[in-house]
């Protein structure tokens, strides 16, 4: 298999580049055959890494898919949909020998970019059960496939609570007030806003994406950190783990799609931590919202908000962390078809 993306990167703080990473990382682990072109970013995961402009038209990456003729695995970084559809299409072209299109988060695609996706005989990999309902509208079933992954369940794992009061410690928390955690891009899209109606009694951290540091909303962030109980952490953090140790509660407020890919992966991290998840019901957490441990959010003022917090704090704990062991990254290699 010959893998294309521009999706890979070493920082991994951001889910589409946690996707490509984890999923061509354990690829290349289990098949030495497999060759990863390149472009925009760079990895050590790369065999090639070429200049590509933004139609994929490169006489070099031709000829490689012809001279291999082998299946081709196209992992793109998100674009807008008509962008996203004519790359694909054209791929399609390039590759007589199959295509196969990884779409972590869901492309809202109408008119001329739904007609290239059928035309082009991909392949569509998608991460939710939303996202394969919805492209059932554009190509025959035969052609997507459902995955569910999207965490690695020997690095995210329940710690004792002397170590989670440790952990506090260290990273500048009140190791005996409860600690409500979201990890994602800073901007009013997800619906971060919905933070500042948490009660002072609780301490709130905001992990950011180093990858959207441009894209930060900065009269939303003055608003947070004028709270004297919100942090912000927007450092790349090499042992993400222990910050979901850390924490009592995972929050997740986004609603509207586009905002976040279909399978939040900090949720189903912080699951694998076996924390309590309040979450909307966006893409994928659709099908959590009924298992123990995770609680669906409808009402966000400060009333609703905070008694819903205190009801989960306050209630017997369960094991989240059952519900997304078929999440992990090694379950979901065997579904990737390499010939």
């Amino acid at each position: 298999m010959i893998i294309v993306s521009n999706s890979l990167t070493e920082k991994v703080d951001e889910g589409c580049l946690k996707i490509t990473y984890n999923l061509i990382k354990r690829l290349k682990k289990l098949h030495s055959d497999i060759f990863v072109v390149t472009y925009d970013r760079k990895s050590v995961l790369s065999d090639k890494h070429m200049e590509i402009n933004k139609l994929m038209l490169n006489g070099e990456l031709f000829s490689l898919i012809k001279r291999k003729k082998e299946k081709v695995l196209y992992v793109p970084f998100p674009a807008k949909p008509i962008a996203t559809a004519i790359r694909i299409f054209i791929m399609s072209l390039m590759c007589r020998n199959g295509l196969d299109v990884t779409l972590p988060l869901k492309n809202a695609a109408k008119g001329i970019s739904k007609l290239l996706i059928r035309l082009s005989n991909a392949n569509l990999i998608v991460f939710s059960k939303e996202s394969e309902n919805f492209y059932k509208s554009i190509v025959p079933q035969n052609r997507i496939k459902y995955i569910k992954t999207g965490v690695d369940t020997k690095k995210f794992v329940p710690v004792t609570d002397d170590e989670k009061k440790r952990l506090k410690i260290k990273y500048g928390f009140n190791s005996e007030k409860p600690l409500i955690l979201h990890v994602g891009h800073l901007n009013e899209g997800r619906n971060i806003q919905t933070l500042l109606n948490i009660k002072p009694e609780y301490q709130v951290l905001l992990v950011v994406s180093t990858l959207t540091k441009d894209e930060q909303d900065s009269a939303l962030k003055e608003k947070l950190l004028s709270k004297d109980n919100i942090k912000i952490f927007e450092s790349y953090i090499p042992e993400i783990q222990e910050i979901y140790q850390m924490s009592d509660l995972y929050f997740f407020p986004v609603k509207e799609d586009g905002h976040c890919i279909d399978v939040p992966l900090s949720c189903l991290e912080a699951a694998s931590c076996d924390l309590p998840v309040v979450t909307t019901d966006f893409g994928e957490m659709k099908e959590f919202i009924d298992k123990p441990g995770f609680y669906r959010i409808n009402d966000f003022d400060e009333n609703g908000l905070n008694g819903l917090i205190e009801y989960v704090l306050r209630s017997e704990p369960y094991s989240t962390r059952k519900s997304v062991l078929q999440y992990d990254w090694d379950n979901c290699i065997s579904d990737f078809s390499v010939t």
